[in-house]
């Protein structure tokens, strides 16, 4: 018999099973030469889709940022940035909106001189990962990492899992084709868990606003904005 021709590309999403089998294999490829076990890997992956924080801002997530009683998380890391308070702004011209640097103290212990700085915003952990979590960081000291672990090992980690589970899954974004799992894929999955799960809420939407932590785009979208306080009652009459 021939070779199999290979599986054309399915989907752009996981579903849920489909994210238990990668988390399966996940659990399977750190060696003992790793910072992490394939068992704290799995703990990250579902950090990740349950927070819906980005890669980067997950691997910055020190134990003294998580609030055990309030379940709130603060994301230190954000990817949006900030003016600093320290620094002076004008217009760039006389035909736009657009903003320049006049001046920033270089001695500033926010923006170091750069004029912006990553401003923490918070966002929640549910109940459905807040008991591991925190049997996981019982053994941690406060300024220690949860994920002490590079981006680049991560991404290779979700692909190689996808890989094992065969799981053929692709986007294509903007400026370029994703082949295979990708981390910014588990943001995505926290969005859309949240507007299935709040499919009866009036402000589903709003919801996933605050989880995700998106600025306000429009003017409806100001006046209905929920706090944190809605989003963490939310979850705990959904996910306890």
């Amino acid at each position: 018999m021939g070779m199999a021709e290979p599986e054309m590309f399915e989907q752009s999403d996981l579903s849920d099973k489909q994210f238990e089998d990668v988390l399966e294999k996940l659990a399977e490829i750190p060696s003992h030469q790793s910072p992490i076990t394939g068992q704290v890997a799995v703990l990250c992956f579902r950090f990740m889709e349950d927070t819906g924080c980005r890669v980067n801002e997950t691997i910055h997530v020190k134990k003294k940022d998580i609030n055990f009683k309030t379940r709130i998380l603060l994301v230190t890391q954000p990817k949006s940035t900030a003016k600093c308070k320290c620094s002076k702004w004008k217009n760039k011209d006389s035909f736009s909106r657009a903003r320049v640097l006049v001046s920033a103290d270089s001695n500033c212990p926010q923006c170091h001189g750069k004029g912006r700085w990553h401003k923490p915003q918070r966002t929640t952990i549910t109940p459905r990962i807040i008991a591991a979590l925190k049997n996981y960081c019982d053994d941690l000291k406060d300024d220690d990492l949860l994920f002490p672990i590079s981006r680049v090992s991560l991404w290779k980690w979700g692909k190689k899992a996808g890989e094992l589970a065969n799981i053929n899954i692709f986007q294509q974004k903007d400026e370029k084709f994703i082949e295979g799992v990708f981390l910014h894929l588990f943001r995505q999955m926290c969005a859309k868990r949240m507007l299935r799960d709040a499919k009866l809420d009036n402000y589903k939407h709003e919801l996933v606003i605050c989880k995700l932590r998106h600025s306000v785009q429009i003017v409806t979208e100001r006046y209905t904005k929920i706090d944190i306080n809605y989003l963490l009652g939310w979850e705990n009459k959904i996910y306890q």
